[in-house]
């Protein structure tokens, strides 16, 4: 969970975990965690590269995932969700309008499309034979 809350850290900061330019040589989560308990604004911390066009919505969708990720890599291992959890917050964070409807379907793939063959443990190779529980939806976040 730990490693998650770093990957999605390192998405809305912009930084690699160990970036020399975080002050005081601090490591990304360090930076996040006295940046949070010094109460400064969490905006700061999202990469201006995000930031910049953001809407007001998307800018507090932002802020929310932040929230997440900081839970994933709370000090105690104890204190951080299972990953059921962090999807069903990360969930709740957006939630289609009526109108968005329509469009989340839009970006859907067609029915007919058939999936990628799934990848095989072994090696990386491509199998027919097996299958695979695992979905994917793309976002109106992915380019």
């Amino acid at each position: 969970m730990y490693s998650f809350g770093v990957v999605v850290l390192e998405m809305l900061t912009g930084r690699h975990p160990l970036d020399p330019a975080l002050p005081g040589g601090a490591h990304l989560v360090q930076w996040v965690r006295e940046h949070v308990q010094a109460k400064r604004d969490a905006s700061e911390l999202v990469d201006a590269r995000l930031r910049a066009g953001a809407s007001e919505a998307d800018a507090h969708e932002m802020r929310q995932v932040l929230s997440v990720a900081a839970l994933c890599v709370s000090r105690r291992a104890d204190d951080r969700p299972a990953m059921k959890d962090v999807v069903a917050l990360l969930e709740e964070i957006r939630r289609p309008a009526a109108g968005d409807d329509a469009k989340q379907q839009q970006r859907q793939p067609p029915a007919a499309a058939a999936p990628p063959a799934p990848v095989s443990p072994v090696r990386g190779a491509r199998s027919g034979a097996q299958s695979s529980s695992c979905s994917f939806a793309a976002s109106e976040y992915s380019a």
